[in-house]
């Protein structure tokens, strides 16, 4: 709601090289670009690439770390999208922190 800007997260390899991944990843957020321009028009702020390495990682560990401190046990079932919503979410505060917002 309110969104001035969308940011696709960019999958990298490791060493920061651009992957098959990228390249659809690319492709995406053109198309997505364009249709956002159709419908919000040149005032909205665009679509943004963002690298997304060690998001997934990140977002594990302060899932479990969390999960620890309140003493639960989770399963792999637990983590199911978790892990996917909690990465986005760290894309957008890495893409805000860098982008001095």
């Amino acid at each position: 709601e309110n969104a001035q800007r969308v940011v696709v997260g960019l999958p990298l390899h490791k060493n920061g090289t651009e992957s098959e991944r990228s390249n659809i990843t690319r492709c995406f957020a053109e198309e997505l670009s364009a249709a956002v321009l159709s419908n919000f028009g040149p005032d909205f702020g665009g679509v943004h690439m963002w690298d997304e390495r060690y998001t997934s990682k990140e977002a594990k560990a302060r899932i479990m770390s969390t999960a620890k401190s309140r003493g639960s046990v989770l399963s792999a079932d637990d983590l199911d999208g978790t892990i996917d919503a909690d990465a986005a979410c760290l894309i957008l505060e890495h893409y805000y922190q860098n982008s001095g917002e």
